[in-house]
């Protein structure tokens, strides 16, 4: 295996668990939230001591959630070489995995068979 795709797995592994850990606070700010509002989740970069945060509506966050093999990141956190950007807003940019990485990346989606 190639440099290249092993950073690619080593990648949708990392970003996987920061969605594990976003999925959580989606849960829980759905279950105390009185009122609408953003919560504040983590960055879903590549680099593992990333602990910047950004706000997503629960419809935002839900609609980014659709597809296992994308994540949100800040702007500038993105990673060309090893994932595809699909969409940039002025708060975050949306990549999307490839190749053995999406399949890795889909495979450890906790609602791919309806959690969250």
């Amino acid at each position: 295996m190639d440099d290249l795709a092993t950073q690619r797995e080593r990648a949708a592994h990392n970003q996987s668990l920061f969605r594990e850990v976003n999925e959580r606070i989606a849960a829980l700010s759905r279950r105390f939230a009185s009122e609408p509002w953003a919560p504040s989740y983590l960055c879903e970069c590549l680099d593992t001591s990333c602990t910047e945060m950004l706000e997503l509506t629960f419809d935002e966050y839900d609609r980014l959630r659709e597809l296992g093999r994308r994540f949100f990141v800040l702007p500038g956190h993105e990673d060309p070489a090893v994932e595809e950007v699909v969409e940039v807003t002025d708060r975050y940019v949306v990549v999307e995995k490839i190749g053995v990485a999406a399949e890795i990346a889909d495979s450890m989606n906790p609602r791919r068979n309806g959690g969250s």
